[in-house]
Order: C-alpha cells, then structure tokens, then sequence
C-alpha cells in the first residue's frame, strides 16, 4: 500500500503505476516489453497497440527487445494444444521481425530454456526462458518435453531438474506424497466413506467365492462391483449426492484453458476413477471379513457389526 498504491518513488518510478505494462529503454540498443495477459492468456487490444505504435516509431531496426511475461504461454499453449496469444504471436511475428532476442517468464517452477537451432529459416525468438524456480514447490519439466518448435523454428532445451530427474521424482512422489500429507488421505477416506458407506453391507458375496477358477472370482467380484453402482444410482440418495459434489470440485479443478466439454468429460473420468475405488475397497472389506468368517478366523459374532449398520440404516 505505501510503496505500489500511494505516491511514492520506487526504483526510478514514481507510484502509483497506472498501466499493467511497460516498456523499458536500456542501453546499447536493448528493450525490455512488460507484458500483462491478465486471465485472458494473451494481451488486450489497447496493449498490442501501444506496443505496435512504440515499435514503429522508437525501436530501431537493429535494436534487441527482451519479452516478459508471467506465464509461458508458448508452452502451455502447446501442451493444452489451443493457442490463445494471437496477439502476443502478430506482436513477434509482423513487429518486431526478429529482433525478440529473448522471452522470459516464471509462474512454472522450474527453469527451462531452448535456445533456437540455426537453419535458414527465420527466427522470430532466440531464446525462450522458463525461470520459476523460488517457487513454494516444483513444477514436473519433463512433460514438455516433446516442445522443439516455435513459429516453424526448432529449438534445443536445457532444464532444471533434468526430464530424468523429473520423471523419477513425479514416480516417486507417488509414496512420498502419501507420507508427507497424510492428512489428504484422510480426507479422501472421509470422501470415499461419503460415496459407499449406504451400501454396507450387502452380505452377498457368496457367489464371489463359488467359482473354483482365479478369472470366474474376477468376474463375479467386478460383476459385484457394477451391481453395486447401479444400486447407488436407484437407492442411495447420499452416495449420489456425494458423487455429485465430487464432480462439481473436479470440474472447478480442471485448468480454465480446457473447453467446457473437454472439463467435463476429465471431471466424469476422475470422479468415476473415485468412486470405483470407493466401490472396490467396500467390497474388498466386506469380502475380507466374510473370508475370515468362513475360515474361522473370526468369531461369528463379528456378524453382529453388519447387523448393526443394517439396522442404523
């Protein structure tokens, strides 16, 4: 509030700052372009056209313009495939005319840069640099990857971690995350108790076990699995409910990038991933506990705990 807000001087210029971005003269024939995307992922009309203006009439033909942005969109463009910063490519592209020497931008915790492969081709950027890394976390590098290719220019990239480094950790993060948040998954045992706990217990599994074959108790026990979720659509009003909320939640999650249609069918997916793991461990449960109770494993009374449950109901 004192320093960006009120009037007063901070680093050269006097607050408060009236416009989102800037243009900076440095020496030696250098530019700095400050750009802002805003939540539109590109810039708007009046942007594009102070920095068209300020290129015919101030920078030089053989001057160099650095780009900053806050979020790499010539990556993420490229892994949502949907390019959104028309104006920011006609601005590269029909202005400056190869005289972006450098784009930078963070928001990616990470640093990556691809510096462009000489060819005869024109080259509309030199270097594209991803420098994110004072993030509170790390951003994966190596599902970019793939990335060699910007405005029909190739690139080779460097990174930090490495797409090996990257790829071992995202496996690894797959205990370590259990270990290091395990309150996630006791919120996610409260959200799966939500979405099956109306069908304990169904207390007919016999026919799971009958079968004297590995792939006939398979297809009995998945067989199970599906009655289950179509007595959840018809009867439990709660599990449907919950299913329901999940869906919302992983629709809002999805990046805004994504098309409408395309949150959807990602939001179905994660939810029906959920809720057959819901489905899946009730039954195992239910199965393991009649499998000790077969076995004497248990006392029969144990049946006494499903009575309870089925009476509660």
């Amino acid at each position: 509030m004192r320093y960006i807000c009120h009037k007063s001087w901070l680093g050269g210029w006097f607050m408060p700052q009236k416009k989102s971005y800037f243009a900076l003269q440095l020496p030696k024939g250098w530019w700095v372009f400050g750009l802002d995307h805003a939540l539109h992922c590109d810039i708007d009309v009046y942007q594009f056209k102070f920095f068209s203006e300020l290129i015919k009439e101030k920078v030089g033909e053989h001057d160099s313009v650095i780009i900053m942005t806050h979020e790499p969109n010539w990556l993420l463009d490229w892994y949502w495939d949907d390019v959104t910063g028309k104006n920011v490519s006609h601005l590269i592209r029909d202005h400056l005319r190869g005289r972006c020497k450098l784009r930078v931008a963070g928001d990616l915790h990470h640093y990556m840069r691809h510096s462009y492969t000489p060819s005869d081709k024109p080259v509309y950027v030199q270097h594209l640099l991803v420098n994110g890394c004072g993030g509170a976390f790390l951003h994966p590098t190596h599902v970019f990857s793939n990335f060699n290719n910007l405005y029909g220019t190739s690139y080779e990239s460097k990174a930090y971690p490495s797409f090996e480094d990257s790829s071992r950790i995202a496996l690894g993060n797959i205990l370590k995350f259990r270990k290091k948040n395990w309150r996630f998954d006791f919120i996610g045992g409260i959200i799966y108790f939500v979405l099956a706990f109306s069908m304990f217990p169904q207390c007919k599994l016999d026919h799971i076990l009958q079968d004297d074959t590995f792939l006939g108790h398979l297809k009995n026990f998945f067989s199970t699995v599906w009655d289950a979720f179509l007595y959840m659509l018809g009867q439990s009003y709660v599990s449907c409910a919950g299913a329901f909320l999940l869906l919302v939640t992983a629709y809002t999650f999805v990046p805004s990038k994504v098309s409408r249609k395309r949150k959807l069918m990602i939001g179905i997916l994660h939810v029906s991933a959920h809720l057959s793991a819901a489905l899946v461990l009730m039954l195992l449960l239910e199965l393991g506990v009649e499998t000790c109770i077969r076995h004497k494993l248990l006392g029969t009374s144990g049946d006494s705990v499903f009575l309870f449950i089925a009476e509660f109901k």
